[in-house]
């Protein structure tokens, strides 16, 4: 390796066990190796920095190369040499951000029909196939359909809710987590103690804070503080690199004046938040930097205020501060000054304190001013929809008045009559061997009972009686219901349908008939024509002859 690599290439992983935080997917690829049940596809999904594409040439080495008996390559055989130097052939990686078309799909579906030339297995890398256009997809997705021998292709993204899910069904999915902070620091530490870094502890703590879970950037951010201020000065020697030196570097401000500004707003105390504020600003400070970092000491103090100390700053001066401060707050204040932080807008002017008093005047203002403030405006609002509340309160009442009559008067029990005509229904509610349904066509009938071995049925309208008729016609259907009705009853019943008309007639000998209401009225088959029922609009009247009534033998 060269010096004048970056260190997140310089101590990229070249084992499976150098990975970082993966332990749940490395532990599976090294057995599948050993075990010869290598997948032909795989998708890694994960955040950015997290080790995904240094897995995937991990894997590529394993499939190429010697390896020891639990799975893992050998790092000095020329295979494993190869790929670091990036010259072995096999190995094809290709960043589809750049290369997201479907020419450059169907080149890679073209290359895989020729075998490996110097290793056992050919391996593709597609990092941020997320990227691919959708006919891309669709080329790539023959491929992963009928891969040829010897043939692994390994997909990368940090997006896998963009993949097609004919994708990702065809390939062994896993997950790649974001790396705890501890294990950013011992990365970190191992980094160190090779480049012969000097830091005080709470830097590590600072830029593993700062990386959240992106080992990557972690490795960004040490070296940048090692140019900055650990390279070997007049003696030789390398410098120490400081915390304030951290701070500064990575915007995070001086520790103290942060907590003083943060203790300051815990305690409602406007005048001193303002204090040190304009201090800052008179000192020339970055006020970005003053921000981040009392957003960061306020997150502690929600963390420790919730009942859950912050791994980080767990035992530092810092915690035990911001332990203290945040001792006499109630969280929803937390929350509040939080709230109001972040929306103060510090990428406008960075120079400027005003963004930043703003936010600190409001996060000082007692929540329940701004619940007050809101319920006013409510309630001038309220003014206007008020014909509308009335009206929904109306309705809300004639609901609950009605599901109380529901309640007083609870559904009356069937009546064996009912119940057997119900299995009658339920037997024929699937019958249908012309045109209409019979089960809910008997639905629409009175309730029959037997007498003198006959049912009569009494359709509600001739178009339901009629619409019967025609589907009685089919032999099956008759069968089916003589079927259901014997089943039933017990006895074989002779069928007769009466129309609605003569339902009426029967029925007038009970009660008594209307003749003003045409609502009231039966309707008849005459009635039902559209030519009738114009001629009776402009004072026509109808006459109805007997008919006999209707069997079904």
């Amino acid at each position: 390796m060269t010096n004048n690599q970056v260190f997140y290439r310089k101590w990229r992983p070249t084992r499976f066990d150098e990975v970082a935080g993966q332990e749940h997917i490395t532990k599976t690829l090294k057995r599948a190796v050993v075990s010869d049940r290598v997948a032909h596809a795989y998708l890694f999904n994960g955040p950015r920095g997290v080790g995904k594409t240094s897995t995937a040439r991990i894997l590529a080495k394993a499939l190429n190369a010697e390896t020891t008996p639990d799975g893992e390559p050998i790092a000095d055989s020329d295979v494993s040499q190869a790929i670091d130097n990036g010259s072995f052939l096999d190995l094809i990686e290709i960043d589809a951000a750049s290369h997201r078309g479907i020419d450059d799909i169907r080149q890679i579906s073209e290359n895989t029909k020729f075998q490996a030339t110097s290793g056992g297995c050919k391996v593709y890398i597609i990092d941020e196939v997320h990227m691919l256009t959708e006919f891309a997809f669709n080329a790539l997705l023959k491929t992963l359909e009928e891969p040829p021998p010897n043939i692994v292709m390994i997909l990368a993204t940090t997006d896998a809710h963009r993949l097609p899910a004919t994708v990702i069904s065809r390939c062994q999915r896993f997950d790649f987590k974001r790396l705890s902070n501890e294990d950013v620091i011992q990365r970190l530490i191992e980094v160190c103690d090779a480049e012969n870094i000097e830091t005080e502890p709470a830097v590590l703590e600072m830029i593993a804070r700062s990386a959240w879970g992106s080992l990557r950037d972690a490795e960004n951010l040490l070296e940048q503080l090692f140019v900055s201020y650990g390279q070997a000065g007049e003696n030789a020697e390398p410098s120490e690199i400081t915390e304030s030196q951290a701070r500064e570097l990575l915007g995070l401000g001086d520790i103290a004046t942060s907590t003083e500004l943060a203790s300051a707003l815990l305690v409602k105390d406007a005048a001193q938040a303002l204090t040190v504020i304009n201090r800052e600003a008179q000192r020339g400070s970055d006020l970005r930097a003053l921000h981040s970092g009392t957003v960061d000491a306020l997150r502690v103090a929600l963390l420790m205020k919730a009942g859950v100390e912050d791994s980080i700053s767990k035992g530092s001066e810092f915690s035990t501060t911001m332990s203290t401060a945040a001792r006499p707050a109630k969280l929803n204040q937390i929350l509040h000054i939080l709230t109001s932080l972040g929306k103060a807008d510090m990428k406008v002017s960075s120079s400027s304190p005003l963004p930043l008093e703003l936010a600190v005047l409001q996060a000082t203002t007692n929540p329940a001013a701004n619940t007050v403030h809101s319920r006013t405006k409510t309630e001038s609002a309220a003014n206007h929809s008020q014909t509308v509340e009335t009206q929904s309160q109306v309705s809300v009442e004639s609901t609950v008045q009605n599901s109380q009559f529901e309640k007083s008067n609870p559904p009356r029990d069937r009546t064996p009559a009912e119940e057997k005509w119900d299995k009658v229904v339920r037997a024929m509610r699937r019958t249908k061997n012309r045109r209409f349904v019979v089960g809910p066509l008997l639905r629409n009938t009175q309730v029959p009972e037997p007498a003198d071995g006959k049912i009569s049925l009494r359709f509600k309208s001739n178009a339901l009686k009629n619409n019967f008729m025609e589907e009685m016609q089919d032999q099956r259907s008759r069968d089916e219901l003589k079927a259901a009705i014997t089943d039933t009853y017990g006895t074989e019943l002779e069928l007769e349908i009466i129309s609605p008309r003569e339902t009426d007639e029967t029925n007038n000998s009970n009660t008594k008939s209307t003749t003003q209401s045409g609502n009231d009225l039966p309707v008849s088959e005459e009635q039902e024509s559209a030519m009738v029922r114009a001629a009776m609009a402009i004072g026509a009247t109808v006459v109805v002859e007997d008919k006999e009534q209707n069997k079904i033998q």
